[in-house]
């Protein structure tokens, strides 16, 4: 077997072991939110959100500490973020835009304006070259304050619009839904070292820049747990789930740049940012933007001939995508 099977072998069982893992995370996800009694958006954007991003977290940590691909940990961080709107407006043209995005109240507009704005700051910092602070790097603390601070506004807005009457109880033991979710995360875990290892062999082997193997097909790999939920969620008309898991995992995925630094010895992650990173994060920044675009269209009915942006989003994904490839080539 030579050494190109091997790498496409060994990236397709790890990437099956991390989908099923994800799956599991956003099951037993869903079932400790269930139990705990969080808020619907909540959790969405919390517990479902970060459970369906460790994919990307596990793959991260590995790419920069066990085999120095920085190029392909920032490929699949602003390339999850990409994925995740084209699945969501994709979805919400086959359940109707406003069934998913007009009964949302202000968290959720909270929440979309964080995931656009950490993406923001992650491209100034990028550009600056960022400085090296301690373990870390002063662009990756301020993205993790960014981030709890953002979130901590997202809970609070949601609490403030529910009576206490609405404000969901626990609803018994989570002892096994906190088993099946460690073991979900130890799987993850193993299969994201697996799955880092083998992209940058392909990136090696095939010749195609790892900036475009992370943003491309790691990232679509780390992704399909959240793509999944969202379609489960929209079966059920959980929109606010859905909602908070797209954008909730858009905004964990740049704050994952903070825990991969740490592991990251030569200078700041973003430091590393290559052109194909700054177009993949200012391709992310714009399809937010119009999902941001569409949200607000679905709030005020003088708007209503925004929602037309829908269709536009996963063209403007898949010409994004054309332009990191082709730069990788140069």
């Amino acid at each position: 077997m030579d050494n190109l099977t091997a790498a496409i072998l060994v990236f397709l069982v790890s990437s099956v072991c991390v989908i099923f893992a994800g799956v599991g995370l956003a099951r037993y996800g869903d079932e400790l939110a269930e139990k705990t009694g969080w808020g619907t958006l909540w959790v969405g954007t919390l517990l479902v959100s970060i459970a369906t991003s460790l994919p990307e977290f596990s793959v991260n940590i590995s790419a920069v500490w066990l085999e120095d691909a920085p190029d392909l940990a920032l490929g699949n961080v602003f390339g999850a973020d990409m994925m995740n709107v084209f699945v969501i407006a994709v979805v919400a043209l086959m359940f109707g835009v406003r069934n998913v995005f007009e009964n949302q109240g202000r968290d959720t507009q909270i929440l979309i304006l964080l995931g656009i704005g950490i993406v923001a700051l992650a491209m100034v910092l990028g550009a600056s070259g960022d400085v090296k602070l301690g373990p870390t790097s002063l662009g990756a603390l301020l993205i993790l304050v960014a981030y709890i601070a953002g979130m901590r506004a997202v809970y609070k807005a949601g609490r403030t619009e529910m009576h206490a009457a609405d404000i969901p109880k626990p609803t018994g033991s989570a002892r096994n839904a906190w088993i099946g979710f460690g073991i979900s995360v130890l799987v993850v875990i193993v299969a994201g070292r697996f799955l880092a290892a083998s992209a940058d062999s392909l990136a090696e082997l095939t010749g195609i820049a790892a900036s475009f193997i992370g943003v491309l097909a790691v990232s679509f790999v780390t992704t399909l747990p959240e793509s999944s939920v969202t379609v489960a969620a929209a079966m059920r008309k959980s929109y606010g789930i859905m909602i908070g898991n797209v954008y909730g995992s858009n905004a964990f995925n740049v704050s994952i740049i903070f825990y991969s630094d740490l592991f990251y010895g030569k200078g700041p992650l973003l430091g590393a940012m290559e052109t194909a990173h700054f177009v993949a994060a200012a391709a992310a920044l714009v399809l937010m933007s119009m999902g941001y675009v569409v949200f607000r269209a679905c709030q005020a009915p003088t708007l209503g001939w925004a929602r037309m942006f829908t269709p536009a989003i996963p063209v403007v994904y898949i010409g994004a995508l054309y332009f990191v490839f082709t730069l990788g080539q140069r």
